[in-house]
């Protein structure tokens, strides 16, 4: 189910003031959202920039190349698919308390 447009500029605000939340407190609006889709809608896009964004500046410091974002956003997104089904499923997600817009251990092995 796609976010209303008049919710959009709400959540990345959200996104921006809150980007320490934990997987745990991420909006259920949000999680279907990118539940619905097959990959990440434009406002998807800006919602984990915005969010993994600010939580680099906040924990690292420093701004990231876009090409690190764009990379982020992918896996942020389908975590936030992985968090739907854990909650569909009744199921505690191994990244429940950890925060939503880290990528930080989202790459496998490297």
């Amino acid at each position: 189910m796609p976010i209303q447009p008049e919710s959009e500029s709400k959540y990345i605000q959200l996104a921006l003031e809150q980007s320490e939340m934990l997987c745990s407190d991420a909006p259920l609006e949000i999680l279907e959202a990118c539940a619905s889709e097959a990959e990440p809608t434009k406002f998807m896009e800006d919602f984990f920039s915005t969010g993994y964004s600010q939580w680099v500046l906040e924990n690292r410091g420093h701004r990231l190349p876009q090409e690190i974002i764009n990379n982020a956003i992918l896996v942020l997104w389908l975590r936030a698919c992985r968090l739907h089904t854990s909650i569909l499923l009744e199921e505690q997600d191994p990244d429940w308390k950890k925060p939503f817009f880290s990528d930080t251990g989202l790459y496998g092995e490297l």
